[in-house]
């Protein structure tokens, strides 16, 4: 339950985008899925005891997908309480993450399509793998800036505005991790989609929450230039790239907290 005059920080979206999102995030919900089947071909028995939070979880789609995998009740931390409201059955926390962590010594970090939302994506990573106990896992998927080079080719040669949430460079990522925890499993998953047009992925992307923090808004005429100059697939479709850096990785036992 949400806690009555709990801080909850920004809400960043009302109860009907909410439920879209939850709709529309098939990409998102695959992701958390393979993210908690490595888990438990890895790292699954050696979780020592302690706060366990799914940070940027929303609806609860990965703490779901690690509860069916045999991990104890993961606490879902997000800003927005209409999706965490959403929810149902797990134990959730309202939180701004560029706050902080909510707990001191976490024994589990799980992440899922939630560190890029953060202002400062490096530094919000650097002090999760700082604050695990010794012992303590850290689960993470992020899209990274290898994405969507196809829509980035199209705004170059249409002369139109990249309007794309900036994504952290997946070596940067890697760096802290490996500077900080033992890495059990590092790659990056490559995904493609076909859209019927740009401005069929644009409205997906509105739907499934992942326009915010995007630098603008194209025009009608823009937005037509970029769909005629955006690579297409043989039925038409135009081309979108997904980079997902996923990674698992543990603290030493003999590291200070």
């Amino acid at each position: 339950m949400i806690a009555p005059g709990a801080d909850v920080g920004r809400c960043v979206i009302g109860p009907a985008a909410a439920a879209a999102y939850v709709r529309e995030a098939k990409l998102q919900r695959s992701v958390a899925q393979r993210l908690a089947t490595l888990w438990r071909c890895t790292m699954g028995n050696r979780l020592p005891p302690g706060p366990r939070l799914d940070l940027g979880g929303g609806a609860g789609a990965l703490a779901m997908a690690m509860a069916r995998r045999g991990c104890p009740p993961l606490e879902v931390v997000d800003r927005s309480v209409s999706l965490l409201r959403l929810a149902t059955g797990l134990q959730v926390r309202p939180w701004d993450l560029d706050r902080g962590l909510p707990v001191a010594e976490p024994a589990l970090l799980a992440s899922s399509f939630a560190l890029h939302w953060l202002s400062q994506p490096l530094e919000s990573l650097q002090q999760w793998c700082r604050a695990l106990r010794p012992g303590g896992q850290l689960l993470l998927a992020v899209p990274t800036s290898g994405s969507f080079t196809s829509w980035r080719q199209a705004a170059q040669q249409a002369a139109v505005p990249w309007t794309g949430l900036p994504l952290p460079v997946a070596q940067h990522l890697r760096e802290v991790l490996a500077t900080q925890l033992q890495l059990h499993h590092c790659h990056l998953l490559q995904r493609r989609q076909g859209w019927p047009s740009a401005l069929a992925f644009f409205q997906h992307l509105k739907r499934s929450g992942l326009t915010g923090g995007a630098s603008g808004r194209l025009g009608a005429t823009e937005l037509r230039r970029l769909d005629r100059c955006w690579p297409r697939r043989s039925q038409g479709h135009v081309i979108v790239e997904w980079e997902v850096l996923m990674a698992l990785a543990r603290k030493p036992r003999g590291a200070v907290p």
